[in-house]
């Protein structure tokens, strides 16, 4: 059984199962939280947020972004690319560490995900 987190934005309650979040996105002490479904906003940091996660299975690949490994279907120059497309910014700062959790990721399940 997958392990839920609830996000609260204004009045509103949103349970969400931490397997299904594709990656968080930071900006001015919001976050908009990605998953499957959909997306939600709430109010906090990326930091505190990140503490939430299993750290195993979550990257932070720039100060503004952090995503669930099981979506990248590669990292690249330009960025991780997520299963649905979408790239995000890794930063040079982040991006020898993260390549290589992501690899260690890949190699533990036995995936064979792009790293180019």
């Amino acid at each position: 059984m997958s392990s839920t987190i609830t996000l609260r934005w204004r009045n509103r309650r949103t349970a969400v199962r931490v397997d299904e979040i594709v990656y968080v996105e930071s900006y001015n002490r919001h976050l908009s939280v990605y998953t499957v479904s959909g997306k939600t906003e709430i109010v906090g940091k990326l930091g505190d947020f990140m503490r939430l996660l299993p750290e195993n299975e979550f990257l932070s690949i720039h100060k503004s972004f952090t995503v669930n490994m099981k979506f990248i279907t590669g990292i690249n120059e330009c960025g991780a690319v997520i299963s649905d497309g979408t790239v995000l910014p890794v930063s040079v700062r982040k991006r020898k560490a993260a390549v290589e959790k992501f690899d260690g990721y890949c190699l533990e399940r036995g995936e064979e995900k792009c790293l180019f």
